[in-house]
């Protein structure tokens, strides 16, 4: 038997951990942790070691799917289904304009360096601005509206690895394996814990559970949930009339300080306290603790940017790292740059204010007030439409409606807002091809389910986290083992339905050949071009490691291009407003509490918790309350309860955990099935969890710039079922 062992790396979400594959003809029979690692130090997580089960396990799509006129699917092969998608696609085109046509990318797409590269490549040849992604489903705030309306730091904010202090809100990275950088590091992330408070790193925790992260902070601030911007507007008041600000900094580089300091005044750390159900000396500990740094980050997590007031919390987190001055300097040394970006000239200045939607650029036709949201990335901002109005956009009927839907890594049955109105936009639609790996909720309302290969089955690059790590790191795996049955990838779906409308498409770095379809090594090689380290090098090092690159020096300011941080943009105000009235405001009359989400170390988003089954792990998403909340509604661990909102209700199997504060209760999103009464799933509930997103208005409480509706700390009511 040939039997060997590759050096690979996972891609189930976002932490990317090498580990050493061992494979008996074609057959992975063995995934352990690469050990001889530099940076990852041999470590993985569990969902990592799950790769095994998630090739092989039964509910895998083997080949395409066709729907029937009868609701049944029946096999097709890939090239005939995509013969048939082009033409479909081609006559939707015809008669209703590029915009009728769109992709939503999930969070599983980033796990393929190609996919979105060429996916926009296809949306930019038939001239279709409909590019949607998960990121405006829960991160907005974070990497497209708070950099644009404040401005941003060209150098970057303080690194992990230089860190004496970080604030961490709402970002669990132990479990969830996802962190901006500046929070702990999602590669080894208890590692990176362990490492950073050897080194005397005070960490401070604000969170409404006592999370992985939040039992190993010096401070947790168990805050009241809808209460982090408030919080943070309370720290800034602490440290501006402490004086524990930068003061040179702050007169050098930004603008609207002193509208901040009298803005926040309200902000006292006794009426905070009482809000957010902590005490006030605690206020002012984590702001005397993030002040004194005098390095180091705070930075924000998907809870509370799925919760009140995003747009605010991201501002206020940004303007307290620039108030503290916590951003590289002239003559400081830049952690990484990045590997696989060109090098670029860092100075030690700030990029004034671009809020692109004072632009005339493309526009939401169900609210005109969103428009294309620009996301920030190492090849610069990315247009992309806001999600959360995507389901109106193909209810909406009209020119420009949205006709024909590719999905790709996505879920969006379980991860769009509203689910109700999600499931009539997409049974309403005249195309819906699904890239999936199983017969997932979304998938079984496709009229095409093309199967996928997954991570092990295809060469790939670290290109998505590239610039987290804090030393210049990559990695470049080989093909594992080969798909078996009729599968693609992600980005030969866009090209060869490219190549059969008769597409010219182009990446940023140079055409694509739509007469011969590309190695995927030739299209990453453009994709990077340029890179600080050329992609060949990378490939032919065995496993990751760091690579041998020049230092970044942060350069002198330029006079002539120098801009500022806008501490108190337009708009703030109302927003401070609003956020101060919440302080004094109730739950809503007849809802006892608030339903806020949380993470599942087992579980990767909407895709993967059928693996929890083989682990053992129980397949639902259980209400997790507090016992004294259990004792006084006269319920028991495991009883099925209904959670119901101002908008919708759902049946929940409960569990007590005292991680949690009386009045607050913790679910997982994206678990359940589709609504439709004669899909059964609310009975199935104990097997298959139930979708929160049920509980949610879309159009409620919609932010302003990205429309997101709030997902977390929804008030509900909750009631023991017979």
């Amino acid at each position: 038997m040939a039997t060997k062992k590759v050096k690979t790396y996972c891609r189930f979400c976002h932490a990317y951990c090498p580990m050493e594959a061992t494979v008996e003809n074609n057959r992975l029979i063995a995934i352990e942790p690469d050990t001889s690692n530099e940076l990852y130090g041999g470590y993985t997580c569990i969902k990592g070691r799950q790769l095994g089960e998630q090739i092989y396990h039964p509910t895998r799509l083997q080949q395409s799917l066709k729907k029937q006129p009868d609701g049944s699917f029946s096999d097709i092969g890939s090239e005939q289904a995509m013969d048939e998608i082009a033409a479909k696609l081609q006559a939707i085109l015809a008669e209703f304009g590029p915009r009728s046509i769109a992709s939503y990318n999930g969070t599983y797409s980033y796990q393929n360096s190609a996919a979105h590269a060429v996916a926009r490549a296809f949306h930019n040849a038939i001239g279709s601005p409909s590019f949607y992604t998960s990121v405006t489903i829960d991160q907005p705030a974070k990497v497209a509206i708070g950099p644009a309306r404040m401005g941003w730091w060209n150098a970057g904010s303080h690194m992990w690895c230089d860190a004496d202090v970080a604030m961490i809100i709402g970002n669990n990275t132990l479990v969830s394996h996802y962190s901006i950088p500046g929070g702990i590091p999602s590669f080894s992330p208890f590692n990176a814990l362990r490492e950073g408070k050897k080194r005397g790193v005070k960490i401070i925790c604000i969170d409404p559970r006592e999370t992985e992260v939040a039992s190993r902070a010096d401070l947790h601030l168990q805050v009241k949930p809808g209460q982090d911007a408030a919080l943070i507007a309370s720290i800034i008041q602490v440290i501006i009339a402490e004086e524990l600000y930068d003061k040179e900094f702050c007169a050098q580089h930004t603008r609207g300080f002193e509208q901040l300091d009298s803005q926040t005044r309200a902000f006292t750390p006794e009426l905070v306290a009482r809000a957010a159900d902590i005490p006030a000396a605690q206020i002012r500990e984590a702001a005397r603790m993030f002040g004194a740094g005098p390095r180091g980050s705070a930075v924000t997590g998907t809870g509370p940017e799925m919760g009140p007031h995003p747009n605010l919390l991201q501002h206020l987190v940004q303007a307290l790292n620039a108030i503290c001055g916590r951003h590289y300097r002239e003559g400081e040394r830049l952690p990484n740059p990045g590997v696989l970006t060109a090098p670029m000239q860092r100075r030690a200045q700030a990029t004034s204010p671009q809020p692109q939607w004072l632009s005339d650029g493309v526009r939401s036709r169900v609210s005109p007030e969103l428009g294309e949201i620009f996301v920030l990335s190492p090849y610069g901002p990315q247009g992309e439409m806001p999600t959360a109005v995507i389901a109106d956009e193909m209810l909406e009927p009209g020119e420009g409606q949205i006709k024909a839907l590719i999905c790709v890594g996505g879920n969006p049955l379980l991860a769009w807002p509203d689910q109700e109105k999600t499931l009539k936009a997409l049974s309403g639609l005249e195309l819906l091809v699904c890239i999936d790996l199983k017969m997932a909720a979304t998938a079984q309302l496709a009229d095409y389910i093309l199967a996928p290969k997954l991570c092990l089955e295809r060469e790939d690059v670290t290109l998505l986290t590239d610039i987290w790590h804090d030393r210049a790191y990559s990695q470049y795996t080989p093909t594992v083992v080969e798909a078996e049955g009729d599968k693609i990838e992600e980005w030969e779906f866009f090209w060869a339905i490219g190549k059969r409308m008769g597409l010219e498409m182009s990446l940023d770095n140079g055409p694509i050949d739509m007469e011969r379809k590309p190695e995927k090594f030739d299209l990453l090689n453009t994709i990077t071009a340029g890179a600080r380290v050329p992609l060949a090098q990378i490939r032919d090092v065995e496993g990751g490691a760091v690579h041998p690159a020049p230092d970044v020096i942060i350069e002198a300011a330029d006079p002539a291009t120098q801009g500022y941080l806008d501490l108190f943009p337009a708009g703030l105000e109302e927003e401070l407003a609003a956020a101060l009235r919440d302080t004094t405001t109730p739950n809503p009359e007849g809802f006892s509490h608030l339903l806020v989400s949380r993470r599942m170390k087992n579980t990767y988003n909407s895709t993967g918790p059928e693996l929890t089954l083989l682990k053992g792990k129980g397949t639902t998403n259980p209400a997790f309350m507090h016992p004294q909340d259990l004792g006084q509604l006269g319920i028991a661990a495991g009883d099925i309860v209904e959670v119901y909102s101002a908008h919708g209700r759902i049946p929940a199997v409960v569990a007590a955990s005292d991680d949690i504060k009386p009045g607050v209760i913790s679910m997982s999103h994206c678990w359940g099935g589709s609504p439709a009464p004669s899909a059964g799933t609310d009975a199935r509930v104990r097997e298959m969890g139930s979708n929160t997103n049920r509980l949610i208005d879309n159009r409620q409480h919609a932010e302003k710039y990205s429309g997101m509706p709030r997902q977390s700390t929804i008030p509900v009511a909750i009631r023991k079922l017979s």
